[in-house]
């Protein structure tokens, strides 16, 4: 009888221990109780400048904003006006890639243009900037830009970067070669780069 009372005054210890271990609980944060995930940061910042300089920027949006009417399937669907500065001396190409960055572990190239003579400043939209600049394919295999139209293709919001390249040397690239070949080229000769984002919004 004596041992039944003793372990049933030690499992009500226990319990009471169990119940209660003389620290207060925290209060529970927004982020512990709300039942929708906030939206994910952003894959690329709004715009990068290199150390060095260098800057690529549009007229026609504010880096991060959204995209204009006339770089859209549904308008010109035309690059915008680009513009840049901080080109280095000895430069002996600059090309510009635009990519999907939404997932940055699957970035899709969408459009390339290289053979940019580095004494240019600007390119106006939808034209070469200097005889000898080129188009390449992107990664669905179609040449030039707005291929293919991501407003009309894919739900949510699209972060699509512009990058400028700066190349010390000719990429002996031409016109309609491979995309992901001519992307991977670019990148591994490139000495410097700047970007600015814009974002486009899915119809359906």
């Amino acid at each position: 009888m004596r041992v039944l009372l003793f372990l049933t005054t030690a499992l009500a210890l226990l319990a009471s221990a169990c119940a209660s271990d003389g620290r207060e609980l925290a209060e529970p944060q927004d982020w512990q109780t709300t039942t929708t995930r906030p939206a994910p940061p952003t894959s690329a910042p709004p715009q990068l400048i290199s150390e060095n300089g260098l800057t690529l920027r549009s007229p026609d949006f504010e880096p991060g904003d959204s995209a204009p009417s006339g770089a859209l399937c549904s308008g010109d669907n035309r690059f915008p006006n680009l513009e840049w500065e901080g080109v280095p001396e000895g430069t002996a190409e600059l090309a510009i890639a635009l990519s999907d960055q939404t997932d940055p572990e699957e970035p899709l190239l969408l459009w390339l243009m290289a053979g940019i003579d580095p004494s240019m400043t600007s390119a106006a939209s939808g034209t070469f900037p200097n005889e000898g600049a080129f188009e390449t394919l992107n990664d669905y295999g179609q040449p030039g830009y707005g291929n293919p139209c991501l407003e009309n293709v894919a739900q949510g919001q699209r972060d699509l970067q512009f990058r400028l390249y700066v190349l010390p040397r000719a990429s002996g690239m031409s016109s309609g070669d491979p995309g992901n070949e001519s992307w991977d080229t670019v990148a591994a000769l490139a000495t410097d780069s700047a970007t600015v984002l814009m974002r486009v919004e899915a119809s359906i």
